[in-house]
């Protein structure tokens, strides 16, 4: 039964997530053709031609927006689905179900997971293929053994493993805020009124009182790494230990939510 509720939640999200990021690379890709394409070839060709500075205006504008849509409209969708799938009028039928709460979550946790994952990667793609152009990718391709070097990375460490590293990062990331937003909807539920305005304040504030114990113990544990410097591998085992640092606190983070949206979903489920 998960995989069927997995099949619905993916189907429920994709209607609006495929359309704003498909929208997004296409508009990157056209930026990279009327702008910066142009603008590499020649520089003058879009500065002194009124249509060209209008083209480059508008493609700009557009990129901005879809940028903006794709990472903003992706959590919005991941939170509206759950409110609405669980918490609505439509709450009433999903709880006729026979599956247990435990797996409504699970579902959309995967699922929600999942798509910040592949709304970051677009994301980012659509950066490179923007920005990114043929003489760069030679001079790193040239000189990607001496970027290592340069940021303290040891021969054994090749970009394998960093990406490796970068996307185990990513998935608890991604799970981290995805279950953030689903713990904001299910303590908002406690408010007697305004339960959705609530879920906001709670969002905002438990992002708030995050981000100032990610700083203040993230500070502190980088100034005792900095305190024992000895060698010259200190910078990668600065990366190291901060990497760690993070992928616990992550883990944690996750773990937490995950908890007590569960059990606010078992002990006091209230629908609108």
């Amino acid at each position: 039964m998960l995989g069927k509720l997995i099949k619905y939640d993916f189907k429920a999200l994709s209607r609006f997530l495929v359309v704003i990021h498909i929208m997004l690379l296409v508009t990157a890709a056209l930026g990279r053709v009327l702008v910066v394409g142009r603008f590499m070839q020649n520089p003058d060709s879009i500065s002194n031609s009124e249509m060209g500075t209008v083209i480059m205006t508008v493609v700009i504008m557009v990129y901005v927006i879809l940028f903006m849509s794709a990472l903003f409209g992706t959590i919005l969708m991941l939170a509206i689905h759950f409110y609405k799938n669980l918490y609505s009028d439509e709450g009433y039928l999903t709880h006729t179900l026979p599956v247990t709460r435990g797996q409504l979550l699970a579902s959309k946790t995967i699922c929600g997971s999942v798509w910040m994952l592949i709304d970051m990667a677009l994301v980012s793609l659509s950066v490179l293929i923007l920005v990114i152009y043929k003489p760069f990718v030679e001079q790193f391709i040239a000189y990607k053994d001496d970027v290592l070097e340069a940021m303290g990375f040891p021969d054994t460490v090749g970009y394998g493993k960093i990406l490796f590293a970068v996307f185990l990062l990513s998935v608890i990331y991604a799970a981290e805020n995805v279950l953030m937003v689903y713990m904001s909807i299910a303590l908002g539920q406690l408010f007697s009124n305004h339960r959705v305005l609530g879920s906001v304040i709670v969002y905002f504030s438990i992002n708030t009182i995050i981000s100032i114990i990610s700083g203040v113990v993230g500070a502190a544990y980088g100034i005792s790494l900095l305190g024992n410097a000895v060698d010259e591998r200190f910078l990668y085992s600065f990366y190291t230990k901060t990497y760690l640092f993070s992928i616990v606190l992550g883990i944690v983070f996750t773990a937490v939510s995950y908890f007590v949206t569960q059990l606010l979903m078992q002990k006091k489920l209230n629908l609108s």
